[in-house]
């Protein structure tokens, strides 16, 4: 019943042969009969001319289509399975050791493979030593290139009988391993990213999460243009100069018509080269205030405090002024207070006192650098101004919201407790001279009656 099946089997297999099997045999019964090589005359023009003009022909309705003989085609089919047949008599040994040695080796790969796992798995993840690490990057790639070296191995000896499909699955089967060694390429310029990244959170490093991105991503992309190029030259034997060279002229056609995207790739390597900023940091762009979140090759990302996500290019940044709000550990927080114009010189020292009290020393000591400023700025318009400029000791959005809530509530208490007013705008018309605005009043008596008369 074994044996049945696996005939079967060979049997289909057989069929996507059948065009190499073919050759190989026509092959093989010319050079049994002569042992001599047939050389087939180029057609003579008058022939060709010929064959033109009998597709005209037939093309114009001058001749009808040659009927299909059923029993030729028949004759031809029957023909074409014998020599399958007798093909899968010659190889059968060498087809079922391929079919068994592919079976043993994709089992044993497959249970290489759950076995690391599990040793893999034992190791907590936050514990896991770098071998580890290295075994589960590679291992993958590493069993498939020797699962696939078996196979090819054992399917030699039925390639070495079809020397039309032998060349064609020589190249498959390198550029897989190619592929292979390049995914394994990937898979270790992944672990070194995530050990890259360990290394960027201490203290004492001079790394940060931007550069090891940037690496990441250019390290990923060298490595699948070499792959490429590596396939096609080394394998296929194509001429990847020459394309290069048309690439070049191409390329500068392209370059011109996306100088926007060059600008803004080149702006990428000044902001590598120059770090204004780190992954993580809050910078103010222009009129952008927020949070970076990625920065890739054309564009950088910034989450603002109402949860927008800004794209912001790259040229743009290498241009303009760029505020980086974590560097320094505080927020500047300036406001203008103003009182009235009924307040005193006194009372207007009393609250520059009090602004004093609230803002020095807020929330931790003050550093030498962010020392809150508070003066008499102007007489203004409708308020006597006091300019306010203080550091909110954080970064981040919720506790800037937090903070100023406190400041400016102790504000209200304290200048409610002394009496000072806060003034509001205000307009006030002064009246001079003797404008009459109302009519005069009706005149009475006897004067009013004589005016009458």
């Amino acid at each position: 019943m074994l044996r049945r099946a696996v005939s079967a089997f060979l049997l289909c297999f057989a069929v996507f042969l059948a065009s190499g099997v073919e050759t190989a045999e026509l092959l093989g019964d010319a050079g049994a009969e002569s042992g001599k090589t047939e050389v087939r005359k180029p057609e003579t023009p008058e022939k060709k001319d010929q064959t033109v003009s009998d597709i005209d022909r037939i093309l114009s309705g001058q001749e009808a289509l040659p009927v299909l003989n059923e029993e030729k085609i028949a004759e031809n089919m029957h023909e074409r399975f014998a020599k399958m047949r007798r093909w899968l008599d010659r190889e059968k040994d060498a087809l079922l050791t391929f079919l068994i040695a592919s079976g043993i080796s994709i089992l044993i790969g497959a249970g290489l493979a759950f076995g690391i796992r599990r040793l893999i798995s034992y190791n907590d993840a936050q514990k896991r030593k770098m071998r580890w690490q290295f075994i589960a990057a590679l291992s993958g790639p590493l069993i498939l290139m020797v699962v696939s070296g078996v196979i090819f191995l054992f399917l030699l000896p039925v390639l070495h009988s079809l020397p039309e499909l032998y060349p064609l699955d020589a190249r498959l089967f390198f550029t897989w391993l190619t592929l292979l060694a390049a995914w394994a390429g990937f898979q270790l310029i992944t672990l070194f990213d995530l050990k890259m990244r360990a290394f960027a959170k201490r203290p004492d490093n001079n790394l940060d999460a931007l550069m090891i991105d940037i690496t990441r991503k250019l390290l990923k992309i060298t490595l699948a243009v070499v792959t490429v190029f590596f396939i096609g030259q080394s394998i296929f034997q194509l001429n990847i100069t020459t394309l290069l060279a048309g690439a070049g002229v191409a390329g500068l056609a392209v370059a011109f018509a996306s100088r926007e995207t060059l600008s803004n790739f080149f702006g990428t390597l000044v902001i590598i080269l120059d770090r204004p900023f780190r992954i993580g940091d809050r910078v103010r762009i222009g009129e952008v205030d927020g949070i970076v979140q990625t920065v890739g090759m054309r564009s950088t990302r910034i989450l603002t405090a109402n949860e927008s996500l800004f794209s912001i290019p790259n040229s743009r940044i290498a241009e303009v002024p760029v505020e980086n709000i974590s560097n320094c550990g505080v927020i500047r927080y300036s406001f203008v207070l103003g009182l009235v114009y009924g307040t005193t010189a006194d009372q207007m020292e009393q609250a520059m006192q009090l602004l004093h009290g609230i803002a020095d020393n807020f929330k931790g000591q003050d550093a030498p650098a962010y020392k809150p400023r508070i003066f008499f700025e102007a007489l203004g318009s409708s308020a006597l101004n006091i300019r306010i400029i203080m550091w909110l000791k954080t970064t981040s959005y919720v506790v800037e919201e937090r903070l100023r809530t406190e400041v400016n509530l102790a504000i209200v208490r304290k200048f409610t407790e002394a009496g000072l007013s806060l003034a509001f705008t205000t307009v006030t018309n002064n009246l001079t001279g003797s404008i009459q605005l109302l009519p005069p009043p009706a005149p009475s008596g006897a004067a009013g009656a004589a005016k009458q008369g």
